[in-house]
């Protein structure tokens, strides 16, 4: 492996994957990103940064640990990074303490910081709680995630409650006034706790300030510490791990990418996703769309050649087909109904709907050329997987901290989270297709 492939990045989805690396790429790094069983790193792309996603964010904590666990000894230590970083949800799912936990063991780290406030996006930490958009988290809609419900808002208090009792004592948090301090006081803090044996230091941020000296106060500890959190934790750590040259103009260019019909497909089940997808319905900005609604019957009676007939026949020059599960999702009576008749839980519903999808952009895929666009991280993933993609190369942006990449068939690929993004994202993704670079 190339020397300069040094920053190692462990998410628990594919998105989050490629968003992080999304941030290490925009300071000027080349990246890569893997996903899938069997984990591996294309040595023939000379990399600066890997991404790896484990995929174990909706699965048993154990089974979580198992494949942590192999992730890091089979990449981590055996390629000796120079850094890693732990991307965690910025709406904490996921199997969040184990999952650290199993990385200090085994990289024998003295602890982790953990700062999942990501100001541009609307999350932020104050007292420990963890609020999107000033509200907090058990009250947004992810209290109601159909596989990882979030029911607590105080990190410390999350954190806890997944560990046993001896283990609860090694939790602790850097509040906010010591925060707003700057990078000096925030060592002092870090350090301290860390002599008290504390392993899960949780960090308040309201600001990219906060991050970038919360950054800067990791970096700069004696102790071996392992940094987690979301996108924007990773944006303030890849100006200090990978600083760029201060005369430079521009540190990527754009891709040159070409005109092609664009496929999105979603199965996200995020209020977030389905405003996005109606919105873009509604705008005036595009008359070459063409909108499939998925609906329940179609999930059982596995009918997918029908409607991939119809995007084929539609996906043609410039034209954009989206296929989505919002209409499922929204009407929320009527889909427990169903789903009581069908004796099936609402987060096996929504993994046999990614499950259609990825048949269905299987189909697509081999039949038309497009750039496939998805959203959601199981629908991502699982379609990715479908179409046999193995490692992204990111090679561009589309819209804040959402990556455009190519597999090693040339697919030229976007995710992006269900949770991400405003209500105008899916257009600002599509116009960055349209547009003259």
């Amino acid at each position: 492996m190339n020397t300069s492939n040094y920053i190692g990045i462990i998410a628990d989805d594919l998105t989050g994957a490629n968003d992080t690396a999304l941030q290490f790429f925009l300071n000027g790094c080349t990246t890569q990103v893997a996903f899938g069983e069997d984990l591996s790193i294309d040595e023939s792309l000379k990399t600066e940064v890997f991404a790896m996603s484990t995929e174990t964010r909706n699965i048993s904590k154990e089974a979580a640990i198992e494949k942590v666990k192999t992730a890091a000894v089979s990449i981590l230590k055996e390629y000796n990074f120079e850094h890693v970083y732990k991307k965690i949800d910025s709406v904490l799912r996921g199997n969040i303490s184990a999952e650290i936990l199993t990385l200090l063991n085994v990289l024998k780290l003295d602890a982790a910081v953990i700062f999942p406030a990501f100001p541009n996006e609307g999350r932020t930490t104050i007292g420990g709680y963890h609020l999107v958009k000033g509200i907090p988290l058990q009250r947004t809609e992810v209290s109601r995630d159909p596989a990882c419900p979030i029911t607590e808002s105080n990190i410390v208090n999350l954190l806890k409650n997944s560990l046993d009792t001896e283990q609860q004592k090694n939790v602790d948090l850097i509040s906010l006034d010591t925060v707003m301090k700057g990078a000096g006081p925030i060592l002092t803090k870090i350090n301290e706790l860390i002599s008290k044996g504390k392993k899960l230091i949780v960090a308040d941020a309201v600001s990219t300030t906060d991050l970038e000296q919360l950054a800067l106060a990791v970096t700069k500890s004696n102790y071996n510490i392992l940094p987690c959190g979301s996108a924007g934790a990773a944006q303030a750590l890849s100006k200090i791990w990978k600083p760029s040259a201060d005369d430079e103009e521009s540190l990527y260019k754009h891709a040159d990418v070409p005109k092609l019909p664009k496929l999105v497909v979603s199965g996200s089940a995020t209020d977030l996703t389905a405003s996005q997808i109606k919105k873009f319905h509604d705008s005036v900005d595009f008359d070459n769309t063409y909108f499939i609604a998925i609906k329940p019957e179609n999930i059982f009676s596995n009918d997918f050649e029908d409607i991939a007939q119809r995007i084929i026949n539609n996906l043609v020059k410039e034209n954009i087909v989206v296929v989505h599960s919002s209409e499922l999702i929204e009407n929320g009576e009527k889909l427990s109904d169903f789903l009581m008749e069908k004796e099936i839980t609402k987060e096996a519903f929504i993994s046999k709907i990614c499950d259609y999808l990825a048949a269905i952009t299987r189909t697509v895929i081999m039949q038309t050329k497009a750039v496939l666009i998805t959203i959601g991280g199981e629908t991502s993933y699982k379609c990715l997987r479908a179409i046999s993609s193995r490692n992204l190369e990111i090679i561009d942006t589309v819209a804040p901290a959402i990556p455009l990449g190519v597999d090693h068939k040339g697919q030229l690929i976007v995710t992006k989270s269900g949770n991400l993004g405003t209500q105008n994202t899916l257009i600002e993704i599509i116009k960055y297709f349209e547009q003259d670079k």
